[in-house]
């Protein structure tokens, strides 16, 4: 029988499996990643935390690297928050610039900081590119939160400004990890290889469907396996 290897998870809602109900509550659902793993002979501790940045992923890697925990492969996913804005000032001032939660040069950094951490401790680090959002849908869920749907479209002047930004950052990712030399899987290239990516994507445009977890999971489960 093959060694036992062991993956941690630092990421967000993505890699919690994370899905709306009718009602826009939101259910965890972990095991569509990590039973699979487990039939690998992986075992997985998911880290990851409803809306974390990879500001937050500093954090939650060093914390866990000081009490002395140790693997041997870390998937590391975040972008989705950072490329995020504070949605009610923006509904509420949209005359005036705003910036994502986690700017890029930032975003760079703490990645950057993430793998020197990891390797540090002689852990092997993966990255991941995001699976595209429906900018139309999360508009609609802005506007369900409480910010001014009107408000945020004035100042965005194209809905398809979310998707860009969101864009954006998961080619970040790729850029940052081919610096790095880190591998990184790309789940978002097969979304976008024919049909609508936005059929796979939650009733709140950013979390993914059942269909769209099994896609993203199942990509992230066949290249995360190529490495090992």
């Amino acid at each position: 029988m093959k060694d036992l290897l062991h993956i941690a998870v630092f990421g967000d809602s993505l890699m919690k499996g994370t899905l709306p109900d009718d009602t826009l509550r939101y259910h965890f659902h972990t095991d569509l990643f990590e039973a699979p793993l487990a039939e690998l002979h992986v075992e997985v501790t998911n880290k990851s935390v409803f809306g974390a940045t990879s500001r937050k992923g500093v954090t939650l890697v060093q914390r866990d690297l000081d009490r002395g925990r140790r693997y041997d492969w870390a998937l590391v996913e975040y972008g989705g928050n950072d490329c995020n804005y504070d949605w009610e000032d923006v509904a509420a001032h949209p005359d005036q610039t705003h910036d994502p939660v986690v700017l890029a040069d930032e975003f760079r950094a703490n990645m950057t900081a993430i793998v020197q951490m990891l390797r540090a401790a002689g852990i092997r680090p993966i990255f991941t590119t995001l699976p595209p959002i429906d900018e139309v849908k999360y508009l609609a869920f802005i506007g369900h939160t409480g910010a001014s749907a009107e408000g945020v479209l004035q100042w965005l002047g194209d809905v398809r400004r979310i998707y860009r930004t969101q864009e954006r950052y998961s080619g970040l990712v790729r850029t940052i990890a081919a610096e790095l030399g880190v591998p990184c899987v790309d789940p978002r290239e097969r979304f976008l290889d024919g049909g609508d990516p936005r059929a796979l994507n939650a009733a709140d445009g950013i979390h993914l469907s059942e269909e769209g977890y099994r896609l993203f999971y199942g990509v992230l489960i066949e290249q995360i396996r190529a490495l090992l």
